[in-house]
């Protein structure tokens, strides 16, 4: 009864729309892989774009079969939960630290890395202990994120997943504009149909664009219309697929065998565009943090 209680509970707070349920994906899915995808593209050449589609089925795939089996089984709710059913306390641990710590540890390094770059000479002094850039910028996107992970409605969460999906773009907006309007220019001849040698890394880079894949969970589970769900990972593979094929699409023509690890890195310094891609960058791993413990 206790748990039918929880369950019912939890049935009333986190019910969320079709709308924020494919806002939600979006922003799961659309991540900082988003910045690496020119880069794999100048790794694996243009027939290496098709490895990313066929992660995207590969993914969509399997996120029906994830709905499958939280539904084969009365209480489980999230990945770990799967983990449990599958190979008891040692499996829940595993996929726990993997899927959650782990990723939420990889943010603020991310985040600590960007900030730091912009903000070289900041420090805290305590006493005989001096904070240098690095370790302040992490205590201080750690305590930014905090408030954020406290959120349990998933339709509430809608609201800064729409944020993340509006930077997200945002970034695709700024290579493009770059491109365009700042006469950087897209070309063709500097690219190569397919590389071999280095197909290995795009094939790595590719994959890790759906690595929100295990959190689209959260999302079945919270659905005021569960079956609705098909038609949810659908569109939120189909649209962050879009976007991951165009970033790689302009960004290799744009900057050809010189396409750094991140976009990011090609673009010139002086230009606005470029400044608020910077920005971008650091503000779209802040909306991804809340679902990492969900």
């Amino acid at each position: 009864m206790s748990s039918l209680s929880q369950h019912q509970k939890s049935a009333t707070i986190r019910k969320s729309s079709f709308g924020q349920a494919v806002v939600n994906g979006v922003n799961l899915l659309c991540g900082v892989g988003l910045l690496s995808t020119s880069y794999a593209a100048q790794q694996g050449g243009w027939a290496g774009l098709s490895v990313l589609f066929i992660f995207c089925v590969l993914s969509f795939y399997t996120g029906l079969l994830l709905r499958c089996c939280l539904d084969s089984r009365p209480g489980l709710n999230t990945y770990p939960d799967i983990g449990e059913a599958a190979f008891g306390k040692v499996g829940r641990l595993v996929i726990s630290v993997r899927t959650t710590y782990a990723t939420c540890v990889e943010y603020i390094i991310l985040e600590s890395d960007n900030l730091s770059s912009l903000f070289p000479n900041a420090h805290l002094s305590l006493g005989a202990y001096r904070l240098r850039s690095h370790y302040l910028c992490a205590i201080m996107v750690t305590l930014a994120v905090l408030p954020t992970v406290w959120l349990r409605n998933m339709s509430i969460l809608s609201y800064i997943s729409a944020g993340g999906v509006f930077v997200s773009v945002l970034l695709v907006i700024c290579l493009f504009w770059v491109g365009l309007v700042d006469n950087i220019g897209f070309h063709v001849e500097s690219t190569k149909t397919l590389k071999l040698s280095t197909l290995p890394v795009a094939v790595g880079l590719y994959g890790y664009c759906y690595a929100g894949h295990s959190v689209l969970l959260n999302i079945y589970t919270s659905m005021e219309k569960r079956s609705q769900f098909t038609l949810v990972l659908l569109v939120s593979f189909a649209t962050c697929t879009l976007l991951y094929a165009g970033v790689a699409i302009m960004g290799y023509m744009m900057f050809g065998e010189s396409t750094k690890s991140q976009f990011t890195l090609n673009l010139p310094s002086n230009f606005l565009a470029s400044k608020i891609a910077v920005w971008a960058t650091i503000i779209n791993p802040l909306t991804k943090y809340p679902f990492c413990l969900k």
